[in-house]
Parts: structure tokens; sequence; C-alpha cells
């Protein structure tokens, strides 16, 4: 018997997909403060640059490593259960924004946010976070890699 054929000779549809179950955190607002927070020891000259792991493009840099909610670091997850593990940076340079600001499913309360693109290759990079007079960056982590200044 042919693989995708009956023993009539009829073609078969494939197995259904075994299901994956995906641990989802709800939205709700990260414990503490959410205004980003600077840390100084990354901020006196660390010239490490994190470029797309797709194209080297550089993005941001260690320096504009920040804290939000008391963290730099933090995983989330979408409404369709895909988790991200995300650093906050106060700045980049090798992203671009797409689509209008939203606040539906916010990691971050008070913030709305905008998918960001690497201007080099379009990968997925991140989102920009806006709140009242403040903005920041959520770069997904593994997507960034360390290159030479």
């Amino acid at each position: 018997m042919e693989v995708g054929r009956d023993a009539a000779g009829s073609v078969t549809p494939p197995p259904a997909p075994a299901i994956v179950h995906l641990l989802r955190r709800e939205p709700a607002a990260p414990a503490g403060d959410t205004r980003p927070a600077p840390r100084p020891e990354l901020d006196d000259g660390g010239g490490e640059v994190l470029a797309c792991a797709g194209c080297l493009r550089p993005v941001t840099s260690a320096a504009a490593r920040i804290e939000v909610a008391g963290a730099h670091a933090h995983t989330f997850a979408n409404p369709a259960g895909i988790q991200f593990h995300i650093g906050c940076f106060s700045r980049t340079t090798g992203c671009v924004t797409a689509g209008e600001p939203s606040t539906y499913w916010s990691w971050f309360a008070g913030y709305s946010w905008q998918v960001e693109h690497c201007a080099g290759c379009a990968e997925h990079l991140g989102w920009l976070f806006r709140g009242d007079a403040h903005l920041f960056h959520g770069l997904v982590l593994d997507r960034l890699v360390e290159v030479e200044d």
C-alpha cells in the first residue's frame, strides 16, 4: 500500500496533527512600576551591539537595556498561545514599526503596542510599547545576536 493511499488506491487525508497545548499567561499587569527604569551599570559605555539574527543588521545595544516592571527580561504569550521571551530596551536603530498602535492584550498595563520588524530583512523582532510620556522596545531575545562594535 502506498503512503497516503488506502487499499483501493484512493488518496487518504493525512493524519490529524497532534494537539499541542501551550501555556498562556493572562493579560495582567506585571507587578511593580511599569515605567522603564534605566540600568546605569549598562549605560556606562557598554559597546556590545545587538543585531538581527537573520541579517546581522545592528538593532540596539547592551547599553540600551532597561528594566520595566522590575526586570529587563519577561516571558509572555500572545492570544494564540505563542510564547515570547522579550528584553526591554530604551532605544533601537534597526527597527521599523508596522500597523496601528493597539492596547488589546498589552503585556504592560497602560501601554499600547506596535509590531516592530528589522529594517534590513523585515524579520519580526518585537514590539514598541508606548505609555503616557514613556516608550520602550520589547525585543524577542532569541532573534538578536551580539556582534563586535
